[in-house]
């Protein structure tokens, strides 16, 4: 048991020796993060950027002078979005999440939506947390 316990410890601590955070320009993210901010934050300053790079992936995370932290993929895609509690933009979210928000919750907001492989997280103001397949349709709340 302590054997297996021991090389558990060791490859995590390897992987998370693979694991690099560094501080970027603004002008070293993807176009697409880029395009991104500039449609839906325009009214905001980028604080920082971070690429994160791992054995799997590259992500960037962007932290927004209001505090607001932005993920995105390796190509610019949005990944997350995280108002800290406040309200965020929601001209790029889909349709259907935002008709059922709507309908369904007429007095909450939206302040942050993680895309997922599978799925969309979406938290109201309200503290209800919603799920949606990759389309849209409504899985679940989660409270």
């Amino acid at each position: 048991m302590k054997t297996i316990l021991f090389s558990a410890f060791i490859f995590l601590m390897g992987f998370n020796a693979n694991a690099q955070k560094t501080p970027i320009k603004n002008s070293e993210l993807p176009a697409e993060a880029t395009a991104f901010i500039q449609t839906y934050f325009s009214k905001n300053t980028i604080h920082h950027a971070i690429k994160d790079k791992d054995r799997r992936k590259i992500t960037f995370e962007v932290m927004l002078d209001d505090m607001t932290e932005l993920e995105f993929t390796e190509k610019g895609a949005w990944k997350e979005v995280d108002g800290k509690g406040k309200v965020i933009p929601t001209g790029y979210i889909l349709k259907p999440i935002l008709d059922y928000v709507a309908k369904n919750h007429p007095k909450a907001s939206i302040t942050h939506i993680d895309k997922g492989f599978n799925d969309i997280d979406i938290d109201l103001d309200n503290g209800i947390e919603l799920e949606f397949n990759l389309k849209g349709k409504f899985l679940r709340i989660d409270r």
